[in-house]
């Protein structure tokens, strides 16, 4: 899968987030795993997380 098909397919999962974090974790889980093909580092080092735009890692949830 190419970058921008990646990209694409975070943008689609994220349209599909309730909000509801018990509902959203699945697709919160498929999330992570493609930014983690993008950004491998992110595993050990969350702050390193470039695709984090909404701010999720700090959020306190």
């Amino acid at each position: 899968m190419s970058e921008e098909q990646i990209h694409a397919e975070i943008k689609t999962l994220q349209g599909q987030l309730t909000g509801n974090l018990f509902e959203d974790g699945e697709t919160q889980q498929k999330i992570y795993e493609l930014k983690k093909q993008l950004q491998p580092e992110i595993e050990e080092n969350p702050e390193l997380d470039n695709y984090d735009d909404e701010g999720c890692l700090y959020c306190g949830s």
